[in-house]
């Protein structure tokens, strides 16, 4: 197996955080398999393989987790982008308190103000265990697993053993790496006996750079990219960039890339539609923000509220 080893040096970056990165000139874009190091601390940044994971299970995962991937959500900060009119609710009237990536708004159809601060529209979406604010839920847990699943069991169920398939693609890149996350995982809180903890699954969506704050320090997520089998309308970039090192990593259904995500910024490039025709029913807002492509990110990964509390 043919593996190229590079080591690059992080560079200080002066897009903030929230910028959508749509200039990649400069950059190296991967479609090979290659790992690189960073050139200082000598610290593993990513390890990228095409064709590695078993995708036997792709279609029962694409039908399964479909509902849950293609919903809307208002509260992914940084990875939203800075506030945009044409990525909100039609429903949102005036701002007020616009901070970045987080705003204040009045209802437009009452012009009452809402208590709740929201961000751009992601269809960016958790499975398996996520944190819980007991201000909120009026729960004494800190952690539980996700309404989806609890609604859904059997889809959850049907979901895993793709997941399963990614972590066993993840321990035959990096056995090392995947046995030390294996064990920091509390057992209470493992998708099926994998690696994971937590799975976010994104459609058609651009992701700003950011940082994966919430996710376990020195641990690397996985991830993949499957195509909705429901949706033709096909697409062309989305590469993942690491600005700090100037590359990004073309994944396809089938690849696989680990990588520290929580000390290194990241986000995507533009999905682009490959045909002027859209095929399906789409609103608008989803053409315009090309929202109604056919790519499904798999970020799998654990949360530090997931991670065993050691003595």
């Amino acid at each position: 197996m043919d593996i190229q080893t590079r080591s690059i040096k992080k560079h200080k970056i002066t897009e903030p955080p929230g910028k959508f990165i749509s200039n990649i000139g400069g950059y190296i874009i991967y479609d090979k398999d290659v790992d690189i190091y960073d050139e200082e601390t000598h610290k593993l940044v990513a390890k990228f393989r095409k064709k590695i994971i078993d995708t036997s299970n792709v279609v029962d995962f694409n039908t399964n987790v479909l509902p849950l991937a293609k919903r809307k959500k208002e509260n992914r900060g940084q990875a939203s982008g800075l506030i945009e009119r044409a990525k909100l609710r039609e429903s949102v009237g005036a701002l007020y308190d616009k901070k970045a990536y987080r705003t204040g708004y009045y209802i437009k159809s009452t012009g009452k103000k809402s208590n709740t601060k929201i961000c751009n529209i992601a269809k960016s979406n958790v499975l398996g265990y996520i944190d819980l604010a007991p201000r909120n839920t009026g729960r004494t847990e800190k952690v539980s697993l996700c309404a989806y699943a609890r609604d859904y069991p059997k889809r959850y169920d049907d979901c895993l053993p793709f997941i399963t398939n990614i972590d066993e693609a993840f321990k035959e890149i990096s056995a090392d790496h995947h046995e030390r996350q294996y064990k920091m995982i509390d057992n209470n809180y493992r998708m099926a006996d994998t690696s994971f903890s937590t799975a976010t699954v994104n459609y058609s969506w651009q992701s700003a750079l950011h940082l994966d704050a919430n996710n376990g320090k020195e641990c690397y997520s996985a991830i993949t990219v499957i195509r909705d089998r429901q949706n033709p309308n096909n697409y062309t970039g989305g590469y993942l960039l690491f600005p700090e090192y100037r590359i990004g990593f073309n994944i396809r259904e089938g690849d696989l890339l680990i990588s520290d995500t929580v000390d290194n910024y990241h986000c995507n490039s533009p999905l682009l539609p490959t045909s002027d025709e859209v095929q399906g029913k789409w609103n608008e807002q989803d053409i315009k923000n090309n929202w109604h492509l056919n790519r499904i990110s798999v970020v799998c990964y654990i949360k530090k509220s997931c991670m065993k509390q050691l003595d």
